[in-house]
């Protein structure tokens, strides 16, 4: 569960399936072994051997950790990270009218100019395959033709996302809205992260939530530290927004105008919709969302873990291991972070190794106090390279009294 959860229930097919935890780990024992490792260690014994190949691997860490990336998450996540696309299907039967045509090429062109994180595809009801029918059986009296939008594919919910007519409305209020407006500007500007606050509806509690945010969010600004950054072509940043501690609240009110919205924070957990507490969700690079601070989970504990792990350095590059999930924003990300008139192409991480192990982030756990709310540890660098020595000394130990025993 997210960070402000008060069980640590799991739930099978939300966004709770992206672990902050990388399973996947950088196969560097396979590496060594192919250099010739057992060129050497064919003369120990076989536990020798794995001693011997188990001390490479951790010089060879710590080798890849002296070259890791110093620019913080945030940063990051704004140059190389592009937003995952919704699925858009538009469901109809039989041939669609002009006007609906001209929406729907509308929508394609945006797609097409990567200036909306959607695809779009039309289905028509009387040639349905068992997926889209499966996906139109859930719709509650489905008026035609209707537009229907999905999560991005590797997040596997089901669920859709929101609905709603074809119509010129509809399209625009799906593409934008105010606040996507102002939350994409931000972030272009270099923001560090804009803290959505999803009100409930209950004015106290909505402002007593905005006002600890606030108060924390300025601290925080003068608290937290950046990464410093090396000459090292890892550590060159790519826009020419400027690298800073900047934090900043939106709230969000339960209107129409923000449906689309709404609904994608609400959907991003299956029992969020059933809660009536403030959620907070901070948002960063290109739109991305982390899993919200809920009620009693608003914290200043919490607030500070969620802005330490945007601030810290990025150990991990590939997006997919890192939390969160995208939201739908219309925004020319490449165009609006353009340095010296020079559009920004920015690097699709995707299928990329990591260049280190992927550090373990505090976003989102599910190990409650008694209280309701979340106490998680970051493990520092400082730490780290404590457990790392540790590993080397006792590898070194076992390879010397092993060659000692021939």
């Amino acid at each position: 569960m997210s960070g402000s959860r008060e069980s640590s229930e799991s739930v099978t097919g939300t966004v709770e399936s992206r672990s902050p935890i990388a399973d996947r780990r950088f196969p560097i024992t396979a590496r060594y072994q192919e250099f010739g490792i057992t060129a050497f260690s064919h003369q120990l014994s076989a536990f020798g051997r794995s001693a011997l190949v188990a001390l490479v691997v951790v010089f060879g860490f710590i080798a890849v950790a002296a070259h890791a990336c110093n620019v913080p998450v945030f940063r990051f996540a704004l140059e190389r990270w592009r937003p995952d696309p919704y699925r858009l299907t538009v469901f109809h039967r039989g041939p669609l009218a002009d006007a609906e045509r001209a929406l729907i090429g509308t929508l394609e062109e945006q797609q097409d100019k990567a200036s909306l994180n959607l695809v779009l595809r039309t289905v028509d009801v009387t040639e349905l395959n068992e997926a889209d029918q499966e996906l139109f059986s859930s719709l509650e009296n489905p008026q035609l033709p209707l537009l229907v939008v999905n999560y991005p594919t590797h997040l596997r919910i089901a669920a859709p996302v929101w609905s709603g007519s074809l119509d010129r409305d509809t399209v625009a209020r799906l593409i934008d809205s105010p606040i996507r407006k102002t939350l994409a500007s931000r972030l272009a500007d270099g923001q560090t992260a804009v803290w959505l606050l999803l009100e409930s509806g209950q004015p106290e509690k909505d402002d007593a939530a905005a006002m600890l945010l606030q108060e924390q969010l300025k601290t925080l600004e003068q608290k937290l530290k950046l990464p410093e950054l090396t000459d090292s072509s890892e550590d060159k940043l790519l826009s020419a927004a400027p690298l800073q501690l900047a934090f900043s609240l939106l709230r969000v009110p339960r209107g129409e105008a923000e449906q689309p919205l709404i609904q994608m924070l609400l959907h991003s957990e299956s029992d969020l919709a059933e809660r009536s507490d403030p959620m907070v969700f901070p948002v960063f690079g290109r739109g991305r969302a982390l899993l919200p601070l809920i009620g009693a989970g608003v914290t200043a504990e919490n607030i500070h873990d969620s802005a330490a792990f945007l601030v810290g350095a990025c150990s991990c590059e590939v997006k997919e291991q890192n939390p969160g999930f995208d939201l739908l924003l219309a925004a020319d990300w490449d165009a609006l972070l353009t340095p010296d008139g020079v559009p920004l192409i920015a690097s699709d991480t995707r299928e990329r190794m990591p260049s280190g192990d992927a550090e373990l982030v505090p976003i989102p756990s599910g190990s409650p106090n008694t209280d309701g709310t979340v106490t998680v540890h970051v493990a520092t660098v400082y730490e780290s390279s404590w457990i790392i020595v540790g590993l080397v000394v006792a590898g070194v130990l076992v390879v010397v009294r092993l060659m000692a025993r021939r």
